[in-house]
């Protein structure tokens, strides 16, 4: 979990890197900054799925709504694939190797609710786990889920029913609504990741 008096790189407009500041202040004005995003698939004999966290609830930001699994700032000496290990191991438990991550594309996120003012550029990687389904240790989160690929992709097209989450062993946990995600990754899961997972084979 960020602290708000990490220190994290800020750009301008043309992302020239113009400084360094603190979370909190990153985030009271709105300053542009780099963020990594992990999303994680996995192809099973049951099917494709995609694996999301529920944040904490103990977040002063959108607190207990279903996230990516990973997703946090670059320390300022830290590489890109750096970070999304080292958050990886923090979050959940586990061990990524950089050269086994695939770095997917980038997308602008722009969110400002309150006194909360996220100006991010986003490097977003996939990771493709296999099987055996990983033993995850969750940290600063209340649950790692998964959902069918092709039901996402579906259900975020027009998220106006129903969609069953499982546990990474493929219990049924619930069926969740649209109020139960947090909706600034749709855009992101749209045009960048489900392009490359489609590719897969």
């Amino acid at each position: 979990m960020h602290k708000k008096d990490d220190i994290v790189k800020i750009y301008d407009d043309m992302f020239n890197l113009i400084g360094a500041e603190k979370w909190s202040i990153v985030h009271e004005r709105g300053l542009l900054h780099q963020v990594v995003h992990l999303w994680m698939y996995g192809d099973e004999p049951s099917g494709r799925w995609l694996y999301f966290i529920q944040r904490s609830k103990d977040l002063d930001v959108f607190p207990g709504l279903y996230d990516l699994p990973v997703s946090g700032h670059i320390d300022p000496d830290e590489t890109f694939s750096h970070a999304v290990v080292t958050l990886t191991q923090e979050r959940l438990g586990l061990k990524l190797l950089p050269e086994y991550l695939k770095h997917v594309g980038n997308i602008r996120q722009i969110i400002d609710s309150d006194n909360y003012h996220d100006n991010a550029f986003c490097q977003i990687y996939v990771k493709c786990l296999r099987l055996p389904i990983p033993e995850f240790e969750i940290h600063d989160a209340e649950m790692l889920f998964k959902v069918k690929y092709d039901e996402f992709c579906q259900w975020v097209k027009s998220p106006t029913g129903e969609l069953p989450i499982y546990t990474p062993n493929g219990e049924f946990i619930k069926n969740s609504v649209e109020a139960d995600w947090w909706w600034p990754r749709k855009n992101e899961f749209t045009t960048v990741v489900k392009p490359y997972i489609d590719s897969q084979n």
